[in-house]
């Protein structure tokens, strides 16, 4: 196989894509994948994934399997130079679809690029459901995927081609400094399924329905929003360390999705019981202010390292208010101007949120630059240009460390003030734990 074809190489390019890596990152504090070693080490690849979350899906995706990876997107977001340099710069590929009213034909020449990537050892992602969403529940998968890739083994019959299932659970997809799971799953091996059904068109719709009941083993589903939160967060309530593990909680709540089912058909009453258990447990930890019934059985920091990281809150104070000070307009801005741009679209408002980020941020401490240019000279705008970004970071993290000091302190003063209140959530998280376990195991 030739040289693998990476991304676009212009400096241009090269500079948009690190910025938009590096703010997805920035706005997603963790990105937990799983099943990694199922990623096959050599031929042709085609990722499919679910797509709950607009353009930051694929650029996740890259950033999970660590590798450039091209993808296809709706033709509609190339039609403007911004939208068109943030596509190129990751190898995107315009998608024509009917209901944007574009000419469907010329899907022909993008998926024979799109061959051509591969056959140049390109990996290329794909997002079959065809428009990104939110609901809690995967839509009807289109058969774009499975005629691309059927279209390759036939063109290339020497190259084996595997599709590689991905499953996309964003805690909270809108919020910055949430996390992402990403699951991997198990390769399908497209050559040899062809070698069995052919390349037409019903082994095309046969491949989609297999790469559905695939993509449903590593995509979190269930009937409702509110229900889909609820298996979230039990499943981080279930084992000790599984709500800090995002990879491990992602897969016992798919666990639980699949148990819930069965026992909701079996045993209606025992499953809304289990139900109503949950909700009452969830309500006392919010009143209490706890994330992690299991931390109240941690040890609790030694005297020495409260006082140093009190120190060090201490220390970051000074540097942490000038943040807030020259950030907190444009930052609390953002969210409600997503929310207003997206329309009845709430999938894009994370999209929205970070490509605002991208141009609202530095917009607004240029601004501020230049107004002390105004006021005090150049070296003024010079100090407020550097301190603006570097003082909203440090604002970052001292929100975050205070976040984790509060949760420890708030766990100590239980323990060691209402032990009878930490004693009823042992008991409550020990009772609904082995009542989850039990419908597991069925």
């Amino acid at each position: 196989m030739a040289q693998a074809v990476t991304e676009p190489d212009g400096a241009l390019t090269r500079a948009v894509r690190s910025l938009c890596l590096g703010l997805v990152r920035l706005f997603y504090r963790e990105i937990a994948v799983s099943g990694l070693h199922h990623l096959p080490a050599t031929g042709a690849v085609l990722l499919v994934a679910n797509h709950p979350n607009g353009l930051l899906d694929p650029v996740v995706l890259r950033l999970a399997v660590g590798r450039p990876v091209g993808f296809l997107a709706k033709s509609t977001l190339f039609g403007n130079p911004v939208g068109r340099l943030a596509l190129n710069a990751f190898a995107g590929l315009p998608v024509f679809r009917p209901r944007d009213g574009a000419d469907t034909s010329h899907n022909e020449r993008t998926f024979a690029l799109a061959r051509q990537r591969m056959e140049h050892g390109c990996w290329i992602a794909l997002f079959p459901e065809g428009t990104s969403h939110s609901d809690p529940t995967m839509r009807p998968l289109r058969t774009g995927a499975a005629r691309l890739a059927l279209s390759y083994v036939e063109a290339q019959p020497a190259d084996r081609l595997h599709l590689v299932p991905c499953g996309l659970l964003y805690q909270a997809k809108e919020t910055f400094r949430s996390r992402v799971a990403v699951q991997i799953g198990e390769p399908l091996d497209v050559s040899a399924f062809a070698a069995r059904h052919g390349c037409g068109f019903d082994a095309a719709r046969q491949l989609t329905e297999d790469v559905q009941g695939d993509l449903s083993q590593v995509v979190l589903q269930a009937d409702q929003q509110t229900l889909l939160r609820g298996l979230v967060a039990v499943a981080g309530w279930v084992h000790k360390g599984a709500a800090r593990d995002l990879a491990a909680q992602q897969a016992l709540a798919q666990r639980l999705a699949h148990a819930w089912q069965i026992l909701l058909a079996a045993d209606p009453d025992r499953a809304h019981g289990l139900q109503t258990q949950a909700a009452a447990f969830a309500a006392e930890l919010a009143d209490l202010g706890i994330d992690d019934p299991w931390q109240i059985d941690e040890p609790l920091p030694a005297p020495g390292a409260v006082l140093r990281g009190t120190l060090g809150l201490l220390w970051m104070c000074p540097f942490a208010v000038i943040g807030a000070v020259l950030g907190w307009p444009a930052y609390r801005a953002i969210r409600p101007l997503s929310v207003v741009l997206a329309g009845t679209e709430t999938d894009l408002i994370g999209t929205i949120k970070v490509l605002l980020g991208l141009v609202g941020m530095p917009a607004w401490w240029g601004a501020q630059a230049w107004v002390a240019a105004a006021v005090g000279g150049w070296r003024a705008a010079l100090v407020v240009a550097v301190a603006g970004p570097l003082s909203g970071w440090l604002a970052l993290r001292w929100s975050e460390r205070w976040q984790r000091r509060r949760q420890v302190l708030r766990l100590a003063w239980l323990r060691g003030v209402r032990n009878e209140v930490a004693a009823e959530v042992r008991r409550h998280r020990d009772e609904l734990s082995r009542a989850v376990l039990a419908a597991l195991e069925g």
